[in-house]
């Protein structure tokens, strides 16, 4: 419990964005991608904590899953287009010799990309398609991973209710990898950000897994944070140079 009570409170600490800082550095929501845009000439640089229950299943290291971290650049050269280029550090024996010590030795490094085909009118939602993982090496390559591959068509619309911003979230996302398949189908959420305080935005999603809760914030301008609970309980954080370059 007091575990508990000292996650909550630092949680709340740290939720003090004009969009949710996705673990891959995409726009969204926690672990769910949404239709939502960075303004064009966006770049973000950042860093992104991943508790092991996030991990796709089969990046382990003697048969164990391990918390690690992610790290990304981010630009939307467009209004409708935003990509990225990150990797997930991987734990492993150093030199894949089992006899040497564990450590972060390797990466998984992936491209995503996400394209809005509809902005968000006053009558209808914004529709964007997009992917993570999207290009590289197949089941015949060199590697054959594709652990983040996935590819989702997403739906959002936002409502102002006296200066209350609310909006609801739908996604539907496939996920190559058999054992990322719990994550498959129609995920989405709700946001909300208070008219006293424009910057702070609460959320609330399903990842088609767990039931996730999170907060994220712009300060300062050019410091974007997040963090979350991943099915409640788990720690989940990251924190990015927000860069304007126009």
């Amino acid at each position: 419990m007091k575990r508990r009570l000292y996650i909550s409170i630092l949680f709340w600490m740290l939720a003090c964005s004009l969009n949710a800082q996705h673990y891959l550095g995409m726009s969204g929501m926690i672990h769910v991608p949404t239709a939502d845009m960075d303004t064009a000439g966006v770049a973000r640089v950042g860093a992104h904590y991943i508790p092991k229950t996030m991990m796709p299943d089969r990046m382990t290291v003697d048969g164990e899953k391990f918390n690690s971290l992610t790290n990304y650049l981010s630009l939307t050269p467009f209004r409708w287009m935003q990509v990225t280029y990150g990797y997930t550090l991987w734990k492993m024996h150093q030199d894949k010799d089992p006899k040497k010590g564990v450590g972060f030795y390797s990466k998984d490094r992936y491209f995503s990309l996400k394209l809005q085909l509809l902005p968000e009118g006053k009558w209808w939602p914004s529709v964007a398609v997009g992917g993570n993982d999207v290009w590289g090496s197949s089941d015949g390559g060199v590697s054959g991973s594709n652990y983040y591959r996935n590819y989702f068509v997403a739906v959002s619309k936002h409502l102002d209710l006296n200066g209350h911003n609310i909006g609801a979230h739908v996604t539907y996302r496939r996920w190559k990898r058999d054992f990322n398949h719990k994550w498959d189908g129609v995920v989405g959420g709700v946001t909300y950000s208070p008219a006293f305080y424009k910057p702070l935005r609460v959320m609330c999603e399903w990842d088609g897994n767990e039931v996730n809760i999170g907060a994220d914030c712009r300060l300062f301008k050019y410091v974007l944070i997040q963090c979350a609970l991943i099915d409640m309980r788990y720690f989940n954080a990251g924190l990015c140079l927000y860069l304007n370059l126009l």
